[in-house]
């Protein structure tokens, strides 16, 4: 039995692969036989036309023996399932004579394309990134994870030192810290703080890139008393030096320390991880004691021949050994060598099972959307049942059938393939610049905007699969049947595909969810709407805003010891560059506070001091906004008192505890009542509670409201709730510290001027995230803002889906009744009976599919805003509005039902 199985399996191979061949063959074995029976007739003495002529006829039709072979090695089937050119040139064909189909089928296909592909390459670069070096997949990350604490080390100093010397396993080892420093690039300028590695010259030798100017870092930088030197990537050559080829030897300043510039690297060149400035790692491992010292991250590469699993053995075996010589600080620590992408994220590792369980979620969205396109495809195959019944009488198969009507979708998948590749890479380029404004820096260097050639190919995939159920499964139900279908067509009967419980259930959550949709993204624009139109309480568009940082690290390596310390300098620096300021003429006033107007200001909750403790155990909680600002913040922005008083200097001092609250606290907190004298005091949560008992920290201090200032834009989770409280401190007890100047003129005109005055009162001093005081609140709400995006196109998608299903719908009732229609009219039935019966079925489904959605808004509205009746009475406007959108749908095929003329109807196969 084996034996047959591959013999039958050898032969099957045989007929696909080499097809032609065995047919030229068959040809040639049938030719012959006909030219030998020619010659036996025409020695029997017959005429050589009439022998051949008898020849022929007496061996049979050829095609039919040529059928036989291709039944005997199984090859029928792979007949009927064959998809010819001929059925990709009527599937193009059927784009052009379905227009709608073409472009609402399609344009939800390169949807449901365009987000899984895009989905899927970011997902790749996230779990399964690719480092762009040559070489890269060898590049390691090493590290000591400490058990005890579950978390890293990096602590590593003396342990990098170790691994350097006794690894074998893994070559090219070096280190490298993050430091940010003021980039000043001659006399007179500002500085730009930039990123700068602190990096081993091991590194570029790892990364095998050859600079594009000069050189990079060799081993003799990296000792001590070497020249301080720099290497530049090539944007902030190109921003800050104009691309000066003569760059390299020019002397510039990274904060207070000097350097000169030996070398530029290439574009895209930002390893370790998006760095721009790099500079030698100096540090002595003796000038600091074991477990001490700055923290660090290692890397390097596979020695040739290496495996990870090696060099994890070998690393492990150091590491028992430093546990055993260094119990007090190493008896936890657990040595790990990693992908080197891995230890820079910290993000779980995923085998192809998790990964193809995320590809699987990604890839419903094109099910759910293609199941919507097969209600369209089944709509407009039902309509060429007589095509199909003709094909079938004329011996075409099913199969046969399937086969091009999956090639008719897989031609619309083909269009909106490349539609929805395109889509995915701007998707990609925008989702990564939306996270990097998010975040606030920049991604790692192997992060790119381009899909890969796996991501392409897995469009393609999403494609075939987009095209089997939008062909495939419409093709099944439409071509059930065909055979009785044609015995009742020849006996004059009807009949023929209609839609059942499962396209009925399709329209419905269709509906429900075009419904839906359109609220949560009218919800989630106008809350970010209100949010950004929050009132600053000032003329932000004349104020520059502007975070102050300074470096708390010098170049050597030492560090401020002490917070006041380095507070103390930060104040006396921001106190320094206030008063230049205020010289500068074109600058009205400058305060400090650690947030602005229009920026988010957690809220935290409070409670207000009582009479009695019966009456404070039973008073509400209120949660409100706070900030940190300067003795002159409302003088400088021009908001006067407007009951009781502001800050002085006097509440700087320790012990005093003092607020002022806005207008909102004493309208949504008090009532109105007067609150100059009130208490007030923070409440822990039970967590808070919980570290104050282990603590034994004392309670929270109570604060005296003092004063009472108009509204200044504290913007919280809820746009209606403003109240806020304000607490005095000097610049340098405000951290995050942040300057608002205000400008007499253009701010952003001003900016560079704020930079050079900056440097010159302390080049450690950097200025980030300088902009309008109008702009900032708009920064703040980026994440929402492409939320939002993301709900419109999809409810736009929805929204477009439901309608031509609707469509669908009635067009196929249209065309399945037609005959029905024509005799009703013509035994004198009314238009409007006619259209009440052909819009029954598609009232129900909208009905129900209005309903659904109907309690999803409902329930939105609750949780957004309440249950009110004003609310209520906007949902039912909403569904009224909503149900006439679908009943649109409806117009056309209901007039063509109309004008269906009685004569032409009877005459109809319907």
């Amino acid at each position: 039995m084996i034996a047959r199985l591959v013999a039958r399996a050898r032969s099957l191979w045989r007929g696909v692969r080499r097809r032609s061949a065995v047919e030229s063959e068959m040809g040639e074995e049938f030719r012959l036989h006909v030219e030998l029976r020619a010659a036996d007739l025409v020695r029997a003495g017959l005429s050589p036309a009439e022998a051949a002529r008898r020849a022929r006829a007496e061996f049979g039709n050829v095609e039919r023996y040529k059928d036989e072979g291709a039944r005997s090695r199984g090859l029928q089937r792979f007949d009927q399932l064959r998809v010819s050119w001929l059925d990709f040139k009527l599937g193009g064909r059927m784009l052009v004579k379905y227009p709608g189909l073409t472009v609402v089928g399609g344009l939800a296909m390169a949807f449901g394309i365009a987000v899984g592909a895009a989905s899927f390459e970011a997902v790749r670069q996230l779990l399964r990134p690719t480092i762009p070096l040559p070489d890269g997949g060898r590049i390691v990350g090493l590290r000591n994870w400490d058990a005890a604490a579950a978390r890293v080390e990096g602590h590593a100093l003396h342990d990098f030192v170790a691994w350097r010397e006794g690894l074998k396993t893994v070559q090219e080892l070096g280190a490298f810290r993050t430091i940010e420093r003021n980039l000043i690039a001659g006399e007179g300028r500002g500085g730009e703080p930039v990123a700068v590695a602190e990096i081993s010259a091991s590194a570029f030798a790892l990364a095998r890139v050859a600079p594009l100017l000069g050189r990079s870092l060799i081993a003799a930088d990296d000792r001590a008393g070497a020249p301080p030197v720099v290497v530049i990537g090539y944007d902030v050559w190109r921003r800050r030096f104009a691309a000066d080829p003569a760059v390299v030897g020019r002397t510039v300043r990274l904060g207070s320390a000097p350097a000169t510039v030996v070398g530029v690297m290439p574009a895209g060149f930002a390893f370790p991880v998006f760095h721009g400035v790099w500079v030698p790692l100096r540090l002595n491992a003796l000038d600091y004691e074991r477990g001490a010292g700055p923290e660090l991250q290692l890397f390097g590469r596979l020695a040739p021949g290496a495996t990870l699993a090696e060099a994890q053995a070998e690393l492990t075996t150091l590491g028992r050994r430093a546990a055993a010589d260094f119990p007090r600080t190493h008896a936890q620590l657990l040595p790990q060598v990693m992908p080197y992408a891995r230890s820079i994220l910290e993000l779980p590792e995923l085998g192809p099972v998790g990964l193809m369980a995320i590809n699987a979620f990604l890839a419903m969205l094109l099910v759910l959307v293609c199941g919507n396109v097969a209600l369209l495809m089944f709509a407009r195959a039902a309509t060429r049942e007589s095509e199909l019944v003709v094909r079938t009488a004329l011996g075409a198969s099913r199969a046969r059938i399937v086969s091009q009507l999956f090639a008719e979708a897989l031609v619309l998948g083909g269009v909106a393939a490349v539609v929805g590749v395109a889509a995915a890479g701007l998707a990609l380029r925008w989702w990564l610049g939306v996270f990097e404004r998010e975040s606030g820096g920049q991604l790692p260097f192997w992060f790119t905007d381009r899909l890969s050639p796996a991501t392409v190919l897995y469009a393609g995939a999403l494609t075939v699969l987009g095209a089997a159920i939008a062909g495939v499964v419409p093709a099944l139900k439409v071509t059930r049947g065909l055979g009785a279908r044609l015995r009742q067509s020849a006996a004059g009967g009807g009949g023929g595909p209609r839609f059942g419980g499962l396209w009925t259930a399709v329209i419905v959550a269709q509906v429900a969810v075009t419904v839906a949709f359109p609220a949560t993204a009218f919800f989630s624009g106008r809350y970010v709407a209100r949010m950004q139109s929050v009132d600053a309480g000032v003329p932000a568009s004349a104020y520059l805003s502007v975070r102050l940082e300074m470096d708390r690290e010098e170049s050597s390596g030492a560090a401020d010891t002490s917070r006041a310390a380095f507070q103390a300098r930060l104040g006396t620096a921001a106190r320094e560059l206030e008063r230049r300021l205020e010289r500068e003429p074109g600058v009205a006033g400058v305060t400090f506070a650690d947030r602005l107007p229009r920026m988010l200001h957690p809220p935290r909750p409070i409670e207000l001091d009582a009479a009695d403790a019966a009456r404070r155990d039973s008073a509400p909680a209120y949660s409100v906004s706070s900030a940190v600002v300067a003795a002159d913040y409302f003088e400088a922005l021009g908001a006067p008192i407007i009951s009781g008083r502001g800050f002085h200097s006097a509440d700087l001092e320790t012990g005093a505890r003092v607020v002022v609250v806005n207008q909102s606290f004493v309208g949504q907190v008090l009532g109105g009542r007067n609150p100059i004298g009130l208490r007030l005091r923070y409440r822990r949560t039970d967590a808070e509670r919980e570290a104050a008992a282990r603590a034994t920290s004392e309670p929270e201090p109570w604060y005296e409201i003092v004063g009472v200032v108009k509204d200044l834009g504290m913007v919280a989770d809820d746009p209606d709730w403003l109240a806020g409280l304000y607490h005095p401190a000097a610049p340098g007890a405000v951290l995050p510290l942040r300057m608002a100047v205000h400008v007499r003129g253009d701010p952003v005109s001003f900016a560079p001027r704020l930079r050079a005055v900056a440097t010159a009162v302390d080049p450690s001093l950097r200025l980030h995230e300088l902009a309008p005081l109008d702009e900032v609140g708009a920064t703040s709400w980026t994440e929402l803002q492409f939320l939002f995006r993301l709900l419109v196109l999809v409810s736009a998608v929805a929204l477009l889906l439901s309608l031509a299903a609707i469509y669908s719908v009635m067009a196929f009732t249209v065309s399945r009744r037609t005959r029905e229609i024509g005799i009703r009219v013509a035994l004198g039935s009314e238009p409007r009976r006619v259209v009440a019966a052909i819009l029954a079925r598609p009232l129900r489904q909208v009905g129900l599919g209005l309903a659904a959605g109907a309690a999803l808004v409902l329930v939105l509205t609750r949780l957004v805003e309440g249950l009110s009746a004003r609310g209520v009475g906007l949902v039912a406007a909403y569904m009224a509005l909503m149900l006439a959108v679908c009943l649109l749908a409806c117009v056309v095929p209901t007039r063509r039902a109309l004008r269906v003329e009685p004569t032409e109807a009877l005459r109809t196969d319907g």
